[in-house]
């Protein structure tokens, strides 16, 4: 008899080669499930996790990454087995484009107790002007003005800090974001200083207006008071040119659909914009089409190097934050209103902050106020 492994001569009767120690009766058991169909692992909180190989795909270096769908929180082993079947046919899984739909994917992910998933349910409340706006378009900005605009304790705003931190964990290393904004947002009480354009700044950019691409769509912002992603879903329908005005904004309770008269100064640039349109959007690409967020910041950046605006980056985590953003036209809106002489609840009105909402409830609004202001500042 030949050993099956060293090849050695052994006597017939032997279970175990006498000088390599190999059984000899192997008996083979057919696998289980055939390659492609998945595999089956125990985690270390004992519960079980089903895998499928989708494919295979070389990246930029030469490296083979394995590409998987898989799906964990099984009881058993059993269970995970035959759940593979239908994971091998479950459809893509679309990634969140939103912040609402970033919170439901979420949210059953997290484990914590039902009292802390409920204040965190509260706290996404007031989040609620930003659920349905692209993940891409919300900044640091949006964010804190609903912390600030929050009515509740500091308590509550915690929460709503921990909220957004919690989900931007979570998104991070689904890419479905790259940087981390609740760590950038302050609870009531704590520095919330944001910097607007300053006034000289503002001249100078006025100047170069017909000159400098963009330098028009950044004025007009800085006597409008709009949000940028306000300011560039203005359409043509928006504008009434009997009275000046825009009707406009979205992101807060109190600056939907507010009206904000045009002042003369920035009256031959809106002129300009509207003067062949009956629809479409104002504030536009070249082709005429809606400007992208991102590439409007990107015109921002240029517009402030191209005048010589000196605007000092800082890096924080590895990304690179400006010191002046679009945002900051909002800043310098609610700054040019200080030097007239108004009632607060008329600048609230144009300026459209939340804070505004039982002064809207008890006291009408009077477009030729509003008028005044934007003609004085």
């Amino acid at each position: 008899m030949i050993c099956r492994k060293c090849k050695a001569e052994i006597p017939e009767i032997s279970a175990f080669c006498l000088k390599c120690g190999a059984k000899q009766n192997v008996t083979h058991h057919p696998k289980a499930r055939g390659n492609g169909q998945g595999s089956v692992y125990r985690l270390p909180n004992r519960t079980w996790i089903a895998v499928i190989t989708l494919g295979y795909e070389v990246d930029a270096c030469g490296k083979t990454h394995r590409k998987c769908r898989s799906k964990s929180g099984f009881k058993t082993k059993s269970e995970a087995v035959a759940f593979l079947p239908q994971l091998a046919h479950m459809p893509k899984v679309k990634r969140p484009t939103n912040l609402k739909e970033l919170y439901d994917r979420w949210e059953p992910t997290h484990r914590a107790g039902p009292s802390t998933m409920e204040n965190y349910r509260a706290a996404f409340k007031h989040f609620k002007s930003l659920w349905y706006y692209n993940l891409e378009e919300i900044e640091i900005d949006d964010l804190q003005e609903c912390m600030d605009s929050c009515p509740r304790s500091k308590s509550t705003q915690e929460k709503m800090k921990a909220v957004i931190g919690l989900l931007f964990k979570y998104a991070i290393p689904r890419k479905y974001a790259t940087v981390n904004l609740g760590q950038y947002l302050y609870v009531n009480g704590e520095s919330t200083h944001r910097d607007g354009l300053p006034l000289d700044a503002l001249q100078t950019l006025r100047r170069a207006v017909g000159r400098v691409p963009y330098a028009d769509y950044i004025v007009a912002q800085c006597y409008m008071g709009f949000r940028p992603s306000e300011l560039l879903a203005l359409d043509a329908l928006d504008y009434d040119r009997r009275q000046r005005a825009f009707t406009g904004g979205s992101k807060t309770e109190a600056g939907r659909n507010r009206i904000v008269t045009v002042s003369p100064v920035i009256q031959p640039i809106v002129d300009r914009l509207v003067a062949d349109k009956i629809s479409g959007p104002v504030f536009c690409g070249p082709d005429g089409a809606a400007l992208p967020l991102k590439e409007y910041r990107e015109a921002f950046y240029a517009a402030l190097d191209a005048v010589g605006i000196r605007n000092p980056i800082t890096v924080r985590d590895g990304v690179e934050y400006h010191k002046y953003t679009p945002h900051s036209c909002r800043h310098t809106f609610a700054t040019l209103m200080k030097g007239v002489n108004a009632p607060d609840k008329d600048k609230l009105e144009l300026i459209g902050h939340t804070s505004a909402e039982m002064l809207r409830y008890y006291q009408d609004v009077d477009i030729e106020a509003l008028r005044r202001i934007t003609d004085s500042i």
